[in-house]
């Protein structure tokens, strides 16, 4: 699954294999082939994200500013307020 960070000054892509993100409502874990969804991004909280490749690597991004996030089958995009 494609994964696109875009900050203020920055914009990353990863293939990552599974997403957690804090929302209003709950935590939310996303997957390939998840439903299409837009969503709030809690501030305070963090968004983690684990890579699709070799390594596996977990990677933290702790959300200063609130944020949004579009998910569609295979891409998700999380707009946040810092790099």
């Amino acid at each position: 699954m494609k994964l696109t960070v875009v900050s203020p000054q920055h914009k990353h892509e990863y293939t990552v294999q599974w997403i957690e993100a804090q929302t209003p409502v709950g935590s939310l874990i996303i997957k390939p082939d998840h439903a299409p969804i837009i969503l709030s991004l809690v501030a305070g909280s963090d968004f983690i994200f684990v890579l699709d490749d070799e390594t596996h690597e977990k990677k933290i991004i702790h959300l200063m500013r609130p944020g949004f996030l579009e998910v569609t089958r295979n891409k998700v995009v999380a707009l946040i307020g810092q790099d």
